[in-house]
């Protein structure tokens, strides 16, 4: 009778001890695919989005360079000055 009582432990303790492996294997690998799924989603959907927004904002940059928008004339600076 020992011997059956034993061997029911024993089954007891290492069904528990699977379930608590199988459980940390399925957290580590939920957690893997879930990085991964992340990187997946930065590389194809928002990194063009930025590289276009970068592109938009340098070609704004060029174009106030060249104009005399932000500029002021001599004859007023000398005005301001005074």
């Amino acid at each position: 009778m020992s011997a059956l009582v034993g061997l029911v432990v024993v089954a007891v303790v290492g069904f528990v001890v699977l379930t608590v492996l199988l459980a940390i294997f399925g957290m580590v690998f939920g957690l893997a695919f879930g990085l991964l799924a992340m990187a997946v989603t930065l590389a194809v959907k928002i990194l063009p989005l930025v590289l276009v927004g970068w592109l938009v904002v340098k070609l704004i940059q060029r174009g106030e360079r060249g104009s005399s928008r932000g500029r002021i004339p001599a004859s007023d600076r000398r005005w301001l000055d005074s």
